[in-house]
């Protein structure tokens, strides 16, 4: 039987036994001992893992030119989704608020917010917001052209209609050479709207014409169209007058405006005036009646247009 074969440091040369690593001297690394029949094993192994990773590597280049291969096939987990009950019809929806900010302490998230937790989905109300929005702005497959009715009212002109002015008004009696003695009776009887009540003039002196009348004051200018004088004693003679401040003090001043004259007038006479406007409007008596009474006026109208 051979003697074991002696070993030799590389590095220092330095003997070492057979089942030695170390050297004994320099510290280093003695290399293995070498043993019959282990390369051939090794150079074996070797050349068929090379040649099932050839065939391994062939196969799946084919398989991946002729089909691609399926994925994997995931299971995901779904939670059913969360219901949000609507609020009733007559009420308006509360707005959609996001949770407040809060660190989240659960591993692995690194956002603030509620951590999420796949049993509770974080899903927006949109029945909340689609309710808000038909409340206030209607969807846009639902817009229409909106109609406006615009009524434009347009001032109707007053109507004018003839108006008796003077009824009501302020009647007096003007006789100024008439003594202060003298009754001269009620003028107001001559505005009073009744043809059954008449102002008399008081009885004449002899056989001297009268010379007094009754004047309307209107308070203001109006434009007369027409005087309609009623009276019991037909036959006297009248002249009328207008003023437009005043009254003038004697008929002959220059205040009057001599309108019209009427003669032997009858028991309704209608005497057309001028289109001026007067403040005071006078029916002056020059003459009697033809029998001797005294002349009296049961009514004095004014005609006037007015709104009606």
């Amino acid at each position: 039987m051979d003697s074991p074969r002696e070993r030799a440091c590389p590095s220092c040369g330095a003997p070492a036994a057979g089942p030695q690593r170390w050297c004994l001297e320099c510290g280093h690394e003695l290399p293995g001992p070498r043993r019959p029949g282990l390369r051939p094993a090794v150079g074996i192994a070797t050349t068929l893992a090379v040649l099932v990773g050839a065939a391994s590597a062939g196969g799946y280049t084919l398989l991946r030119h002729e089909k691609p291969l399926p994925p994997p096939p995931t299971t995901v987990a779904q939670a059913p989704p969360a219901t949000t009950a609507l609020p009733p019809a007559s009420e308006s929806p509360p707005p959609y608020r996001s949770a407040p900010y809060a660190p989240s302490t659960s591993s692995g998230s690194l956002t603030g917010g509620p951590a999420y937790h796949p049993s509770t989905p974080l899903v927006t109300p949109r029945s909340s917001t689609q309710t808000t929005r038909s409340a206030t702005t209607p969807s846009v497959g639902s817009l229409q052209p909106t109609t406006q009715t615009t009524t434009k009212t347009t001032p109707q002109k007053s109507q004018l209609a003839l108006t008796d002015v003077a009824l009501g008004a302020a009647a007096v009696v003007y006789a100024p050479y008439a003594p202060a003695t003298v009754d001269l009776g009620d003028p107001s009887l001559t505005v009073d709207g009744s043809t059954a009540t008449a102002w008399r003039a008081p009885a004449p002196d002899g056989s001297a014409s009268p010379q007094l009348g009754v004047y309307v004051d209107l308070a203001s200018k109006q434009t007369i169209r027409t005087l309609v004088l009623q009276t019991p004693t037909p036959g006297m003679n009248v002249e009328i007058y207008g003023a437009v401040s005043g009254p003038p003090a004697a008929i002959t001043d220059a205040g009057w405006d001599h309108l019209a004259s009427r003669r032997d007038v009858a028991a309704k006479t209608k005497v057309a005036l001028p289109s001026r406007a007067f403040r005071y409007v006078l029916v002056w008596i020059v003459g009697a009646p033809p029998n001797g009474a005294r002349p009296a006026i049961s009514e004095l109208s004014l005609m006037s247009l007015q709104p009606e």
